[in-house]
Parts: C-alpha cells; sequence; structure tokens
C-alpha cells in the first residue's frame, strides 16, 4: 500500500480577478459573466516573477521537511502541459541537485492532462516494491501557465499557478491510498483540437465518466460512496461539480470548493492543493476517508482514496 508521508503546496500570494483577465486571454464580456457568475470563478493565482522551477524548488523543500533524503529513490515530476522548458535546461537533473537527492532517479510524466498528478501515484508505487524497506519517492505535481492558451480553457475554466509535493512510501506514517482508478477515452485525444461532433460526444461522456471513476475508486476500496467524508476535486468549475453530485446522489457540501473561487483551476496540482488546504482548515480530519479526483484534455479521469492519518500510524 502506498502511503502519502507528506502532502503540501506552494500557492502564490499574489491573485488576479478573472474579470482583469478579459483583454489578456481574448474573451468576450459574455463569457466572463459566464465563468464568473455561472460556474463560479472569481480570482485565480498567479505566480508573478516565478518560473515552474522555482515553484518546484520552493515546494520541493517543504515536502521534504524532516525526511531522510538518502532515501529518496524516485524524483518525479508530473505536469499537465506536455513541454515545460526546453529539454536542454534539464530540469530534473536541477531539481535533483538543488533538493539533494542525488541518490534518486528522476524523470517527468505527462500526457495525460490534469488527470497526471494522481495517476502518477500508481507510478511511483510500483517502482518502489522493487526498493529496499524505508525507500521513498518525491512528487512535485504541477505548473505555470505559460500563455493565454494554456491559461484558458474556453467556456469552462481558467487556469492558476500552483505547484504540490508528496513524498510517498510503502510504510507509514501518513496517509494510506486505499486503492486508484484511471479511465481514458483515447477517441478525445484531440482535446481542444476535436472536431465539433466529437466535442459534443465529449461534453456528454464528461459527467457520467468522471462519476463512474469516482465509483470505481470507492468500490476498489472495498467502501461505499457514503463512507466517504468529503471529496478532493479540480478545480474546474463549480457548475460541473454540482451536476456531478446530482449524477452521484451525492450532498454538494460533500465537495470541498472553497478554492475554485479563490486559486482557480491549478493544473494536475488542484487535489492536493485542495488536501492541503482542507487539512490546514481543519475540514479534513485524521482518519476519515477523503476521494480525490481529477480529469484531463484528451479524455482521462482518475480518482484515489485514501485514509487520512491519525498520527499514530
Amino acid at each position: 500500500m502506498l502511503y502519502l508521508r507528506r502532502a503540501v503546496s506552494f500557492i502564490p500570494e499574489h491573485t488576479a480577478a478573472v474579470t482583469e483577465l478579459r483583454e489578456s486571454l481574448e474573451i468576450s464580456r459574455s463569457e466572463v459573466k459566464l465563468l464568473t457568475r455561472f460556474l463560479g470563478l472569481d480570482r485565480i493565482v498567479v505566480a508573478a516573477g516565478l518560473s515552474t522551477l522555482d515553484m518546484l524548488l520552493a515546494i520541493g523543500q517543504e515536502a521534504l521537511t524532516g525526511t531522510d533524503r538518502s532515501r529518496v529513490r524516485f524524483l518525479i515530476h508530473a505536469h499537465t502541459v506536455q513541454h515545460v522548458a526546453p529539454p536542454s535546461l534539464r530540469w530534473m537533473d536541477v531539481l535533483r541537485t538543488r533538493l539533494d537527492v542525488e541518490g534518486a532517479t528522476s524523470f517527468a510524466v505527462s500526457h495525460q492532462g490534469c488527470a497526471v498528478g494522481l495517476s502518477v501515484l500508481k507510478v511511483a508505487e510500483s517502482l518502489l516494491t522493487a526498493e529496499p524497506a524505508g525507500s521513498t519517492a518525491l512528487v512535485l505535481i504541477g505548473e505555470k501557465a505559460l500563455s493565454s492558451v494554456t491559461q484558458h480553457l474556453p467556456a469552462t475554466s481558467v487556469l492558476g499557478d500552483a505547484t504540490a509535493g508528496v513524498v510517498v512510501s510503502l510504510d507509514g506514517p501518513g496517509d494510506a491510498v486505499l486503492s486508484t482508478a484511471h479511465r481514458t477515452l483515447g477517441e478525445f485525444h484531440q482535446a481542444m483540437k476535436m472536431p465539433e461532433e466529437a466535442q459534443r460526444r465529449y461534453r456528454r461522456a464528461y459527467i457520467p465518466e468522471l462519476a463512474a471513476v469516482m465509483l470505481d475508486a470507492v468500490r476498489r476500496a472495498d467502501l461505499e460512496l457514503d463512507d466517504i467524508d468529503l471529496v478532493l476535486p479540480h478545480n474546474v468549475n463549480r457548475y460541473s461539480w454540482s451536476t456531478t453530485a446530482r449524477k452521484l446522489g451525492l450532498p454538494l457540501d460533500r465537495i470541498y470548493l472553497e478554492n475554485v473561487s479563490k486559486t482557480g483551476h491549478c493544473f494536475c496540482a488542484d487535489p492536493f492543493m485542495n488536501l492541503s488546504t482542507a487539512r490546514a482548515e481543519g475540514v479534513v480530519r485524521p482518519g476519515t476517508h477523503v476521494l480525490l479526483v481529477s480529469a484531463g484534455q484528451g479524455g482521462t479521469f482518475a480518482a484515489a482514496v485514501a485514509r487520512t492519518s491519525t498520527g499514530q500510524e
């Protein structure tokens, strides 16, 4: 079983109102009203003056606090956008050196949209099974929006800048990952470049598939949906989650949506960012079941059930 020994997030202090971004994102006033009044977005976090590398270094150092760095066997960066830096910059080598985990094998994972942050948990678990007891992996999740193309999902969301860092191992203490579930609908691989007919089919499939992957994860954990104390979602918008809640017969107050209006949709970091902030606010209590969920452009869906640490493992 995989344990999240430490899960932290880097959320920039600076924010921008969606209404202020209308010209830079080249969106109409009517869409601004759609995004804010109907979809529940208000502000997004902006990492002014910081690069993705800066954000990853900051969250990596925080995540490794109190960790024996000599036991970190893997350093993994999960990111939504397929190209976050030119290959010549060798970011993973820089991260491994600056974070003082020289003994770790480092690599990045992408091509799964915003579901990649959850999907990579299975990768880390599989790799650690071949390592000595007590080995850990540091998973860095997220990136910075580099252009209006990546910052705006038309009629859906506006994306902010945030990262998360998670130290994982096959033994505790920590949040126990009871199950993971993944679905990929390959017919939608063109994402935003899909023909209109494919886009219509994707819109029809989105809520049923999102609900289905959540139920997959719950059942694999030998639980019922009623056993889940809190859903920690991606922050794409409030409307899609209210629709999903109705589909599942789940009270909306059991889905943590507080960050939708505060941070915007922060790529693949959202579920872990929500875990971190909900825990800090006392919304996530020790020994409860949480369901982390995300979906990505290209027809990818992922979920994971975790039992939060009681601090006594």
